[in-house]
């Protein structure tokens, strides 16, 4: 295999501080916590919204590598920090249709936290060769659940060897968190 480059590349981040309400609003915000609405801040976040990290590897038939790296529960997103390394000698996608939501995070209830891709590279793709670290962003907050899976190119086989598009389903160790 070629020497393997090293770059950092964050997959996904939110601006979430330019959202933030000025002050004015705190009053409207106790007036909807009197009247029954839970605001984001106070729901139940997985871990109680600490960041836990991760020691976990995957790799594919084809050559590529998925290390998670740290898992956190915030309140409008979940985020799942990850290096990947690409030992292929051509591209992978790791989300290959993003406007099809093949990449989400699966909770035991059902419910799919779908995977928000960054503008610059919605596909997740990864150059022949390089080691990416950052993390997936997934739109809403986990909360405290006995089980969850990491998809990654949904309907995408684990195992074939000449895949550009390789599949993962990875389960997540979120059964012991702190509640």
């Amino acid at each position: 295999m070629s020497n393997v480059l090293s770059r950092t590349v964050a997959f996904a981040t939110l601006g979430l501080a330019a959202c933030t309400q000025p002050s004015a609003d705190a009053p409207q915000e106790q007036a909807s916590a009197s009247a029954g609405v839970t605001p984001a801040s106070s729901a139940k976040l997985w871990n109680n919204g600490t960041a836990r990290p991760l020691d976990i590897q995957v790799a594919h038939q084809n050559g590529t590598v998925l290390q998670l790296t740290s898992l956190q529960s915030r309140p409008t997103d979940t985020a799942v920090g990850l290096r990947v390394i690409n030992g292929r000698d051509r591209d992978v996608d790791l989300n290959q249709f993003p406007s099809n939501r093949t990449s989400y995070l699966l909770l035991e209830t059902g419910e799919r936290l779908y995977l928000s891709p960054p503008a610059s590279n919605p596909s997740l793709s990864i150059p022949a060769g390089q080691t990416f670290e950052g993390e997936l962003v997934f739109l809403g907050r986990l909360e405290p659940v006995n089980a969850a899976v990491l998809v990654l190119n949904e309907n995408h086989t684990s195992d074939n060897q000449y895949s550009t598009t390789p599949g993962f389903r990875v389960d997540l160790p979120v059964k012991d968190a702190a509640q």
